[in-house]
């Protein structure tokens, strides 16, 4: 994180002077999630018609096919084609012969494609689901039968119930056409009808017949010829490899195709409609972002007076268009993030729930509501590209404006004289300033280092270190600052010191728990406690770590340090021995806080800290059964609050277990009084002054 960025953190998340500012960064915000959302939901339903459409197909369509790339027919016996049986990962392959035929029934007729298949055909298109009428047999003894798509049934009105054959005619390959008798132009087969099927697919329910391939090769005057080879291949098997395999076996003169090139036109339109849509979604985002100039174009305006400051202080233009770039930006990622997880949860219901239907009346198409299926290339493709249209877009107002500020700078520079005399009356910084964390530092450092050297907190009283974010004007006091004493555990820290450390590598950090046996944090934020100051080895460990930083600073007055650090461990010794004299004669060893701060005050003086916090936030109602039960067990008869909390739940454990709630500032300056304060509660169950 650096200073830029932690500045548009702040504009964007701080409340703006004006309610309009809030309104239009609310606004741009959904520009950005309401598209991410549409581009989601629709790709994912395109993936899901698709799949569809791929598992509707399958029922004829075989994983592989194998096909002439010249002629009608070949021969299945040649050594390559065996040589493609035997690969491994085949489980059963059917021979195929098709032909256009003229098919009859009474007086209806319909010409259709008569497809000849053997006996694996039925487990390799598994067409019993497809089944409306009868049952797939293709023979019975001598009797043959044929199966009918559920268009070309309709057409001839049969069904499977019927007696008579259909008469199936098919031209001679060889011989002169009788204009005389046409019909002996034509061998005629009879077949009984013996099912009816529905795969929803006009290509297959239209002018389409199953029939025994003897019988087509009869008709057709072929003692072994296919037209193709279905191939169904064992499980987990890689489509692709296998594929492969086969051309490389077969050479040029074969085709092998998988389903989507089967289907290849209906999957390429398909999926040219998809991808339509979706440039048609990037330019609806792309003037949905219109809004983005709007928010970014009046926040530069609103902070006109903000950039004229930190241009005074040294901030070049470059600083400052940084800013509102981080600001855009970041109001791209957050809406494009936002949008993905409201996009997956919307797509994640229709496909468990079915929320959108594609009809009132259950039944009446093939899936009641619209299939989805998210891809995560998809969302690669859709967050690269909200990201990056958000990020193009943010570009134009930063730099349009930002070229009208620089020529508006001469104005800065003749008000630059008067900003200084403000700024040196109302707040000079000295040259001995040095920031510390928290004001129980302070109290310390104030302690060792007298009049020598000046410290300020950075955390106010009443906020917690673990939430609190500096204003921009903290940020350059910090950084005007001889140093920074740090707690080193705490998250403001963390984005104080990843700022000043990019911009300003010589600033001078010292770590106030150096040598310190930290505690692991059970309860709140992940890691080590940092409340080291809550015990007297903690304050002596503090105090020496300032001690040791003062001598670095100012060797001058290393004596001076040096009696002042020994007459502070004395009273923290002192301290410590009237605590222990005090507690060794307190019965209840228990006592309960909403924010577990008193672990190492617990350890060191043989003490049960009792959170009311759970992970860092409010308590569940299990949780705190829990710990009441744990309190009445323990008999604490003190809940500690700090200043910084609710006492709402404090208060309905002090009535359930009989205890008082005493109020601490564990942040406090007077870090000596709040300590005594602790032990006089402890000593008195609660009844404090």
């Amino acid at each position: 994180m650096n200073l830029p960025f932690y500045i548009a953190h702040r504009y964007l998340f701080a409340k703006k002077s004006q309610n309009v500012v809030n309104i239009i960064s609310l606004v741009s915000l959904f520009g950005v999630i309401v598209p991410t959302v549409a581009m989601i939901c629709t790709l994912s339903v395109f993936n899901g018609l698709n799949d569809l459409f791929a598992s509707k197909v399958s029922v004829f369509d075989p994983e592989l096919k194998i096909l002439p790339a010249e002629g009608k027919v070949f021969d299945p016996e040649t050594p390559d084609i065996k040589q493609v049986y035997a690969l491994p990962e085949i489980e059963l392959y059917s021979e195929i012969l098709q032909e256009n035929a003229l098919i009859k029934y009474a007086d209806r007729q319909v010409i259709g494609t008569v497809k000849g298949v053997d006996s694996a055909f039925h487990a390799i298109a598994l067409i019993d689901t497809a089944m409306i009428e009868g049952k797939f047999q293709l023979e019975e003894g001598d009797v043959k039968y044929a199966i009918l798509g559920i268009g070309t049934a309709t057409s001839l009105g049969v069904n499977a119930s019927f007696m008579y054959p259909l008469e199936i005619l098919i031209p001679k390959r060889t011989g002169n056409v009788n204009t005389l008798n046409p019909i002996a132009s034509f061998h005629v087969e009879y077949a009984q009808i013996g099912g009816v099927y529905y795969i929803n697919q006009p290509i297959y329910d239209e002018g389409f017949m199953i029939v025994p391939i003897d019988m087509m090769r009869s008709m057709l005057d072929y003692e072994n010829e296919v037209s193709a080879i279905e191939i169904k291949t064992k499980s987990g098997t890689d489509i692709s490899i296998l594929k492969g395999k086969i051309k490389s076996i077969l050479g040029s003169n074969f085709w092998v195709k998988d389903r989507y090139e089967q289907q290849e036109a209906s999957f390429k339109m398909m999926q040219m409609e998809k991808w339509v849509t979706y440039l048609m979604l990037c330019f609806l985002l792309a003037l949905a972002l219109f809004n983005l100039i709007g928010s970014i174009s009046i926040l530069m305006i609103e902070k006109k007076e903000d950039i004229g400051k930190l241009q005074s202080m040294g901030a070049d233009n470059k600083f400052t268009n940084r800013i509102f770039l981080f600001e855009g930006w970041m109001i791209t990622i957050i809406g494009a993030m936002i949008g993905m997880v409201v996009g997956l949860a919307l797509c994640w219901a229709q496909e468990y729930f079915g929320l959108i239907k594609l009809g009132h009346t259950a039944g009446a198409f093939i899936v009641d509501a619209y299939p989805v299926k998210i891809k995560i290339s998809d969302i690669i493709i859709i967050l690269l590209t909200v990201i990056s249209v958000g990020f193009l877009t943010a570009l134009y107002p930063v730099h349009f404006l930002g070229r009208k500020l620089l020529r508006n700078k001469m104005v800065i520079f003749f008000l630059i004289p008067l900003l200084t005399i403000s700024c040196s009356t109302k707040k000079d910084y000295s040259e001995n300033e040095i920031a510390v964390t928290i004001e129980p530092v302070q109290y310390f450092a104030d302690k060792i280092a007298g009049n020598n050297m000046q410290f300020f907190a950075v955390v106010p009283v009443g906020q917690s270190p673990e939430a609190y974010d500096p204003t921009p004007r903290e940020m350059v006091r910090i950084s005007k600052s001889k140093a920074f004493f740090k707690i080193g555990q705490f998250p403001v820290e963390d984005i104080i010191l990843n700022s000043f450390q990019q911009n300003n590598p010589d600033f001078q950090i010292f770590n106030m728990s150096e040598e310190m046996k930290m505690l692991e944090e059970d309860h709140g934020h992940t890691g080590v406690d940092p409340h080291i100051w809550t015990s007297m080895q903690g304050a002596k460990t503090i105090a020496e770590n300032i001690y040791k930083a003062l001598i670095i600073l100012d060797k001058d007055n290393t004596e001076t340090y040096r009696e002042n650090y020994e007459k502070l461990i004395s009273e923290i010794e002192e301290l410590n021995q009237n605590i222990h004299n005090q507690l060794n004669t307190v019965s209840s060893r228990c006592f309960v806080i909403y924010h577990p701060a008193l672990s190492y005050f617990a350890e060191e003086f043989d003490f049960q800290q009792l959170s009311i916090e759970e992970n860092g936030k409010e308590p569940s109602p299990a949780s705190l059964k829990r710990l009441i039960e744990e309190a009445k067990a323990a008999k604490a008869r003190v809940i500690f609050m700090q200043k910084e909390f609710n006492t709402k739940y404090a208060k309905q454990i002090a009535g359930e277990i009989d205890a008082k709630i005493v109020e601490i500032n564990l942040l406090d300056y007077q870090w000596e009084e709040q300590i005594k304060k602790i032990v006089e509660a402890l000593c008195s169950n609660g009844e404090t002054d």
